[in-house]
């Protein structure tokens, strides 16, 4: 049995979710199992929560043989053998976590990624995609009602604090269902993307009552009076260059090759934009800088850019912004952008740890359903060579580094390090 700790996260001080709550860590206790926990003072669980669970505190996780954690650890805390799991934040060959990943194969460690634990449909088992997009919309809403004030614009969204200022979801859906987004200026948002940081947007828009409106209505340009949310998927913001008809099993496997995007003409139809989906270069970009200088005129107010893919689909955004600075605007006519919020072009949110503001109800989620691989980690016979390892099957193709090497799945990681 692999000693084992709950590391604390280092990220920065917004960082307050735990991959295990005090009862998760009570519950493994009971059948038997010995969680240990990193002292913290910022977890969104304190350390006499842990203690009452009947977790011992430590001061540092270096002892221990397998590591559990929500960010990445940092390179310096990884030690000879051990065993982490985390979002490594490597599987796309990011050039910041290459130290990292080399790390872990120099120390003949062991990496487990999240992002990585998928079932059979390749569908992933446990993220934080739906509190990324609960609150990305929040904030994105909380940015736009902070613009309409400036030109004294009224509007209930003003209302909305930035979704930190809440105690969590429960209070939330109280607050927004107190508001009537159809007085005073229309609010019309196009969410991109139908996944679970898509649903997540999706949540916020009914708690707010907006009515949702046919995507293919939009498109035919039949835009409804007052206020409204639609939701766009790749189908409909993307065309084969060829003529024929979008096949989304196609467009998976030839991107941009056979593809184009058709995004611009959506544009003016709406004014807040949520983009959730995940992006690589090998798709086409919907807002380049040419397009949006083209289409100044026509750019949402506020664009909430929950996948931060920075220039990459949405080339407006240039940097992550952070929760302390959620906000910066665009100009579409120099390409450069200032912090803060003003009318000179797109004012983007771009915070890339979103489900930190949500660290109770995140963490709970997430602890629910990691808790039942926790048993099988644990239970990891590091004798044994990969190809003859007894494990979860969804955890053996999470397997980034076995000992010190990439597993096969990963060996293309090579060329980035």
């Amino acid at each position: 049995m692999l000693k084992t700790v709950v590391r604390k996260e280092h990220k920065n001080q917004w960082e307050r979710r735990t991959p295990l709550t005090p009862d998760a860590v009570d519950q493994l206790i009971k059948q038997g199992f010995t969680i240990d926990v990193e002292a913290c003072d910022i977890r969104i669980f304190n350390d006499q929560a842990y203690q009452q669970a009947g977790a011992k505190l430590v001061p540092t996780p270096a002892e221990h043989k397998l590591v559990v954690g929500i960010k990445e650890p940092p390179v310096d805390s990884i030690q000879q053998d051990q065993v982490h799991i985390a979002f490594s934040h490597t599987i796309k060959g990011q050039s910041y976590n290459m130290p990292l990943l080399q790390t872990f194969i120099d120390k003949g460690a062991t990496l487990f990624d999240y992002e990585t634990i998928v079932n059979e449909r390749g569908a992933r088992t446990i993220a934080f995609g739906r509190f990324a997009g609960i609150a990305g919309a929040i904030d994105t809403f909380h940015i736009a009602g902070k613009k309409l004030q400036l030109i004294n614009k009224p509007s209930d969204i003003a209302n909305i604090k930035q979704t930190h200022g809440y105690d969590g979801i429960e209070q939330i859906k109280s607050e927004f269902g107190q508001y009537d987004l159809q007085k005073g200026e229309a609010i019309r948002v196009l969410i991109v993307g139908t996944g679970n940081v898509g649903k997540g947007a999706e949540e916020v828009c009914r708690w707010l009552k907006l009515p949702k409106v046919d995507i293919q209505s939009i498109e035919l340009g039949h835009i409804p009076e007052g206020s409204w949310y639609t939701v766009a998927s790749s189908r409909h913001i993307n065309a084969r260059k060829d003529g024929k008809d979008f096949e989304f099993d196609d467009f998976v496997a030839n991107g941009s090759i056979e593809y184009k995007s058709t995004f611009d003409q959506l544009l003016g139809r709406f004014n807040i934009l949520i983009q959730t989906p995940y992006w690589t270069e090998k798709y086409p970009k919907h807002l380049d800088r040419e397009r949006m200088k083209t289409n100044k005129e026509k750019l949402p107010w506020v664009i909430g850019d929950i996948s931060c893919d920075i220039n990459g689909s949405l080339e407006c955004t240039k940097i992550a912004s952070t929760i302390d600075e959620p906000a910066f605007t665009y100009q579409p006519e120099t390409g450069d952008y200032k912090n803060g919020i003003s009318w000179d072009g797109p004012t983007v949110m771009s915070i890339d740890n979103l489900p930190c503001e949500l660290s109770a109800d995140a963490s709970e989620h997430f602890s629910a359903i990691l808790k039942n691989y926790i048993p099988h980690l644990m239970q990891l016979d590091l004798s044994l060579e990969f190809d003859d390892l007894e494990l979860h099957p969804e955890l053996y193709r999470s397997l980034i580094v076995y000992k010190g090497k990439l597993t096969p799945n990963y060996k293309y990681l090579k060329k980035y390090l």
